[in-house]
Order: C-alpha cells, then structure tokens, then sequence
C-alpha cells in the first residue's frame, strides 16, 4: 500500500457560487488537508473555474482550472481556505471530498 496517498480521514461539502464572476472561498474557515477532489456539478449549466483568489471564470480573462458540467479535478493542498471558485452562470457549483491525516 503506497502510504503516501493513504488519509485515515475523509469529508466532504458543496460550495455554490452566488454571483457569476465574483471569487469566493471554497469554505469559510482554514481547513487543513492532504488533498481535494472538486467536481463541477453535473446539473450546471456554464463553466466553473478553480483556482486562488484570483480566479476568474470569464472566458477572455479567465485564470484558474476550468471544469465543465461534471468535470473534475485533484489538487494536493494543505488547506481548502486557500482554494476560490468562480462561476460563468450564477447559483452554480461544486461537491468536493477531501482527506487528511
């Protein structure tokens, strides 16, 4: 077994982003993890994008990861306070498990 990918803890949570084009945080206060998995909700409808504070959706300045309807992506971080959604369509979102020791 490769400990290095082996977390004795899992949760997990939802996060939607109000307003189409406004960042905000994954969650609310520091979160200490291993690693994320974020998955665009597959009922969305637009693009939603993950990335650091600064993270844009928009398609002409967009800066992060782009995930569409369903999409997924794992990031190794140590705290989900630091990861920022933003969203193309208004009210749409993510579900996201993450692990830690």
């Amino acid at each position: 077994m490769d400990k290095e990918f082996t977390y004795p803890n899992i949760a997990d949570g939802i996060k939607a982003v109000t307003t189409a084009g406004t960042a905000v945080a994954l969650v609310t206060a520091s979160t200490l993890c291993r690693m994320v998995i974020i998955q665009a909700r597959p009922e969305n409808t637009g693009v939603i994008v993950v990335g650091a504070s600064t993270v844009v959706a928009s398609q002409t300045t967009r800066r992060g990861i782009a995930l569409v309807p369903g999409q997924f992506v794992t990031l190794r971080v140590t705290d989900l306070a630091n990861l920022y959604l933003d969203s193309t369509v208004s009210g749409e979102g993510v579900s996201f498990v993450y692990f830690n020791n």
